[in-house]
């Protein structure tokens, strides 16, 4: 769905220089990093809203900054910091989703408003936030896209909130040839959701990884500065210090539990991860 090699984009202050990176067809793919890192760049550069200074961004086989309209079609984004007018209701936006897309389908549009319990006459400007997440999400499906993009759409909700959307995305992935690309701050939405996940730091793409593989051999070891010391860092991916010591990332937790018993080593996960190749020393 989506390749870019040996991109490069820059901005005062900022670069963005990406040696590779992908989403395959029928894979839900997360993108974390901490504010700043990149994420939003990514997606510009894949929608074809800003075109790299060096490099290939592709998407669907094509460079994505000058994608033709057919295929802008084949997308559904959200973006954290857009949407459609407050003034509006969905029974105005549903005008518009049919002048703009020949996919779109009014009855999946009003079957997915009465099931998320989503008033068609009322203004937009009179949605909870929960309920707004979720219209954005709709209206995006609305049309049919093979690829989604999703910057942060569960962003501030509530657990039933962020639930209902996640259950939205599974049913969206049921029609095979699809793909969907989200970043998210919440580690537990990308964990439940995702395939694999990349991680970006300063603007380039620092680990590839398959959520299974995060889950389910790597770890989070926390040991003293002795025990450093006598520790075998082959598996060590990352490693930050802490007021007792340190807190390892490595990528082969059970070598360590077999090989190191006394030491108290967690399940892998991705807020851990942030935290622990953000401090890398």
């Amino acid at each position: 769905m989506i390749e870019l090699t040996n991109v490069k984009r820059s901005y005062p202050g900022f670069t963005l220089d990406i040696d590779r990176f992908s989403v395959e067809e029928g894979t839900i793919t997360g993108v974390v990093g901490l504010n700043g890192s990149g994420k939003t760049t990514l997606f510009r550069l894949i929608t074809g809203l800003a075109a790299p200074d060096e490099g290939s961004v592709m998407t669907f086989g094509h460079q994505a900054d000058t994608l033709p309209v057919s295929l802008k079609k084949e997308i559904g984004a959200v973006f954290v910091d857009s949407g459609f007018p407050k003034w509006m209701t969905p029974a105005d936006v549903q005008s518009v989703l049919k002048a703009f897309y020949d996919s779109f389908d009014p009855a999946q549009y009003n079957q997915l408003l009465e099931q998320e319990k989503l008033p068609k006459d009322k203004m937009l400007s009179m949605y909870s936030s929960g309920m707004l997440a979720k219209f954005r999400i709709i209206a995006a499906l609305s049309h049919s896209p093979r690829f989604l993009l999703l910057d942060e759409p569960t962003s501030g909700l509530d657990v039933a909130a962020r639930r209902e959307i996640l259950e939205l995305l599974q049913n969206y992935m049921m029609t095979p040839g699809r793909s969907i690309l989200i970043s998210s701050h919440i580690a537990s939405d990308l964990e439940t959701l995702c395939d694999d996940f990349w991680m970006i730091q300063n603007g380039k793409m620092v680990l590839h990884e398959s959520v299974d593989a995060l889950t389910g051999e790597y770890g989070i070891l926390h040991v003293s500065d002795s025990q450093l010391e006598q520790l075998d860092l082959a598996a060590v991916r990352a490693k930050t210090k802490t007021p007792g010591g340190w807190d390892l990332l490595v990528s082969d937790r059970k070598f360590y539990q077999e090989n190191y018993p006394a030491l108290p080593i967690e399940k892998g996960n991705i807020d851990d991860l942030l935290l622990i190749v953000e401090g890398d020393h």
